[in-house]
């Protein structure tokens, strides 16, 4: 099986363990599945196997269609069978009477379409057999010139070195991930920023070589040919002109270049510095729809959450948590607002007012409980505006970065309502 595309938006295989009744409901319940409230038949039953897609998941054509899911009946295989999807597929964080339901849970059984042999619990996939089952739900945005690190103009190309720039990795869901975390562990809780990623680098080079230069290293002369130089670029594009001709910004203004003209002074040989934009532009527009995090118009502030050193070998080093917060403070520059550094086990405690428990699946899921409610739900306590915070970030301390995200139910719900006016968020852009 095919690792999915994107973790965060892809079919898990799982099994129903417990079923809450709910108020004003006869013929819903709810379930609660890797730590997510939904929504299912009252038929569902405690061992259940199923198929879970989460939030802002688009259903594919063919699962849709052989599922007779379509509220279009016409779309479906069956024709006389109406289901309750919309023709995108997707799958909202929706209120049933009340009740939040952050996901959507499928019977294995949906599956027979494709096979009859069934994944196993815990697998995540997006395909199965070469046949989509799901993507994330994107806006595609009609743009030219946009292109990322693997698309970059072959003429311009010659300026990466292999191994020295690395764009952003997606940050998965901490439910997802839960298994990986122990009390044991050193782990940092941040407060997650609704802004645009950039990256601003100082790294080794390919250098221009002069006619006489090339000469000589034809000849096997030991001729220098790299050099540090600056790159930057947003989550998936970079954005210097040099390697990027012809290169279009989402917002129209070039906000990656203004954050790092604030970084460059800082930044020694090898370093690389992962962040968040947040607040307006200098025309005025917002970043994010009325996310202000305390900016004044027309001016943005930059929050600093990872840094790297890159050797002349390619190898990366990883600022720890504390080392990020230690630096920034050094430099005058913001990091993300840390919330939490210490042992997972005596957050628990924090939390709970609870011993960690024997066993250790259940106090996974508890500690996941106790997050939620501690760090999800409450409006940004950083913007004037009034909007829900998006959530927090959990890293677990080792020598290569591993954070995992938590966000709000209430996030989700303003972001389903946003998609469903298609105004478009600049980390979705397609």
């Amino acid at each position: 099986m095919k690792l999915p595309k994107n973790p965060n938006y892809a079919a898990t295989v799982v099994k129903i363990s417990n079923i809450i009744p709910l108020e004003n409901c006869d013929n819903v319940v709810a379930t609660m599945i890797m730590g997510n409230q939904v929504i299912v038949s009252k038929d569902t039953k405690i061992n259940d196997v199923g198929l879970f897609f989460p939030v802002e998941c688009e259903l594919s054509t063919d699962y849709l269609s052989n599922n007779n899911l379509y509220r279009h009946s016409e779309l479906n295989v069956d024709k006389n069978k109406k289901g309750y999807f919309e023709d995108n597929g997707r799958i909202r964080c929706a209120k049933f009477r009340g009740h939040n339901s952050e996901g959507l849970f499928m019977p294995i059984q949906s599956l027979d379409f494709i096979t009859t042999v069934y994944p196993n619990i815990g697998q995540t996939f997006d395909e199965l057999n070469d046949i989509e089952i799901c993507k994330k739900y994107e806006i595609v945005r009609k743009i030219t010139n946009i292109t990322n690190v693997r698309k970059i103009d072959r003429k311009y190309q010659s300026k990466l070195v292999e191994n020295q720039f690395r764009l952003h990795d997606d940050t998965e869901q901490l439910y997802r991930n839960l298994y990986k975390l122990y009390p044991s562990q050193l782990i940092s809780i941040t407060y997650k920023l609704h802004g645009t990623s950039f990256i601003s680098s100082k790294v080794l080079c390919k250098k221009p070589l002069k006619w006489y230069e090339k000469v000589l290293k034809n000849i096997g002369v030991n001729v220098v040919d790299t050099q540090y130089d600056y790159l930057y670029a947003s989550r998936k594009v970079i954005k210097n002109a040099e390697l990027n001709s012809g290169n279009s910004h989402f917002y129209g203004e070039d906000i990656w270049g203004l954050a790092d003209a604030k970084i460059r002074e800082f930044l020694q040989d090898g370093m690389t510095i992962y962040g968040e934009i947040v607040g307006y532009l200098p025309s005025g527009g917002a970043i994010q729809k009325d996310y202000d995090y305390g900016c004044a118009p027309n001016t943005f502030e930059i929050y600093i959450y990872r840094i790297t050193y890159t050797n002349t070998s390619g190898k990366v080093f990883e600022f720890s948590a504390r080392q990020v917060q230690d630096w920034c403070k050094a430099t005058g520059l913001n990091a993300v607002p840390q919330l939490y550094y210490g042992y997972a086990s005596e957050l628990y405690t924090l939390l709970t007012g609870l011993d960690v428990e024997e066993n250790l699946d259940d106090w996974r899921i508890n500690f996941l409980k106790a997050l939620k409610k501690q760090y999800n739900e409450a409006d940004c306590c950083m913007c004037t505006n009034k909007v829900p915070e998006e959530g927090a970030v959990l890293r677990i301390e080792k020598n290569k970065f591993e954070a995992y995200k938590i966000k709000s139910v209430s996030f989700l719900e303003r972001e389903s309502s946003l998609l469903d006016k298609n105004v478009l968020d600049i980390e979705s852009e397609s």
